[in-house]
């Protein structure tokens, strides 16, 4: 069997475990009760999740322990685990949980708006769109702005009005970024990888960068400063071109509008991009190789 296929068979096993109202019963009751703790109390965390075995057969409303006993052991070790004072949920449960609560059906979003934001290139508003739970930023009266299209939970969108869904959209979408630029997968905590399309390099288009998860569907292509820019060497270039930096722990360099970002393959075998940005005149390059490690960065 291929990796492909186990993690296939591995999947549909999963979703197998909760496809009977009395497992689903079991797990809600766990998340009935459920509400943040204070983490740095390990004993509170335990006492709040653990549900005695007696407990968890009164919510499922059952008589039959052997029918109990059949459903309660097809969740053990995968969902939820024996402890000496009962059972608890384990992560795989309380990471479905938390997705439940993000995407849980609320008051009708709309699937274009205005956002109450204004476009970092023209100062023209911002408008947003919402498909399948993928939140879109962009200006409708530029084609210079960059914008943004990423998975955003709708519990975002739900909790805010307007003011700070384009701020929420980037900086989750470059925490994410900077996770995978580590090698980690934001999603599943796989192993990530990352590419320079060879076809963005052109003088019409804006250099990017894809981002891949080995293991699950995560997927992301950005422009390749936001690729770079959580490299010392990166940031010291940008310093040094006098773009203006945020003095947060997210660096939003790239939300500002670089007008002059260009890209060129300067060696095809081995293979190696460079990229030159003009800010003011001054021109940092900055060479990188297919998986994006930077070969060199100066200011020119």
């Amino acid at each position: 069997m291929t990796n492909s296929e186990h993690e296939g068979a591995a999947s549909e096993e999963a979703f197998a475990l909760l496809g009977h109202e009395i497992r689903l019963d079991i797990l809600r009751a766990f998340f009935e009760r459920y509400s943040p703790v204070d983490p740095d109390s390990r004993s509170d965390v335990r006492e709040q999740r653990t549900l005695s075995y007696a407990e968890l057969m009164a919510a499922t409303e059952m008589e039959d322990s052997g029918k109990f006993n059949y459903h309660l052991e097809k969740l053990r070790d995968v969902y939820i685990e024996e402890v000496a004072e009962g059972y608890v949920p384990t992560a795989s449960a309380i990471a479905l949980y938390e997705a439940v609560i993000a995407n849980r059906p609320t008051e009708s979003i709309p699937a274009d708006f205005d956002i109450e934001e204004s476009c970092p290139n023209c100062e023209s508003g911002l408008r947003g769109k919402y498909e399948q739970e993928f939140l879109t930023v962009e200006c409708p009266a530029c084609d210079l702005f960059w914008g943004a299209t990423y998975r955003f939970p709708k519990n975002g969108l739900a909790v805010r009005e307007g003011e700070g869904v384009y701020k929420a959209l980037y900086d989750r979408m470059m925490h994410h970024v900077g996770l995978a630029r580590t090698g980690q997968c934001p999603s599943c905590a796989g192993i990530t990888s990352v590419t320079v399309p060879r076809e963005r390099l052109d003088e019409d288009s804006t250099p990017t960068a894809e981002f891949t998860c080995e293991t699950c569907s995560w997927f992301i292509t950005v422009d390749i400063v936001s690729a770079l820019q959580f490299e010392p060497q990166v940031t010291k270039a940008l310093t040094e071109l006098g773009v203006p930096l945020s003095k947060s722990s997210s660096m939003r360099a790239t939300e500002r509008v670089l007008p002059d970002v260009t890209g060129w393959v300067s060696s095809g075998d081995p293979f190696y991009a460079t990229i030159s940005i003009t800010y003011g005149d001054a021109v940092a390059e900055i060479t990188v190789s297919d998986d994006l490690n930077i070969c060199s960065a100066a200011v020119e």
